[in-house]
């Protein structure tokens, strides 16, 4: 079994973009903030600090630059997976004011929920495609601001 000869740096530039991704380029030194720039496609950071992408791999150097495509490969591999751990469903109920059930989810284990009712008492939507649409964005926000929490510099 050959072990990576870039594991450590590889280790090294994704902490980096997962610090920018948490925290901004702010605290970084240059090398750094150009690097998570690169890694995370940013070009906003990098005209931030007057960069362009080819300055940008010139000052952080050839063993850095070589690493970026495989170090944002694995970040945007590591970004899916976050994406992918909140989800939320829509299930139909039958019975007093029908309408739908809202169920948010983190890793498949419900974390909340909210009802849409379509008839009853205390109609909130005209009908069943409303009592849908309004589940469907409540669940849509959620899931935006769960994964923005998780990465929220990518948000931009």
């Amino acid at each position: 079994m050959s072990q990576n000869p870039h594991a450590n740096l590889d280790t090294r530039l994704l902490a980096i973009a997962h610090r920018a991704a948490r925290e901004g380029i702010g605290a970084l030194s240059l090398g750094e903030a150009l690097t998570a720039a690169l890694v995370l496609d940013r070009g906003d950071w990098l005209q931030e600090r007057g960069y362009s992408i080819a300055d940008a791999l010139d000052r952080i150097g050839c063993d850095w630059a070589a690493r970026i495509p495989t170090v944002a490969r694995q970040f945007q591999m590591e970004l899916a997976q976050a994406r992918l751990r909140f989800s939320f469903e829509i299930v139909p109920r039958e019975g007093d004011g029908e309408g739908y059930l809202l169920r948010l989810l983190d890793h498949n284990q419900e974390v909340g929920c909210g009802y849409f009712p379509a008839r009853g008492q205390s109609v909130r939507f005209a009908d069943d495609q409303c009592a849908y649409d309004e589940a469907h964005a409540a669940g849509l926000a959620w899931l935006d601001g769960k994964q923005a929490a998780v990465l929220p510099a990518l948000h931009h």
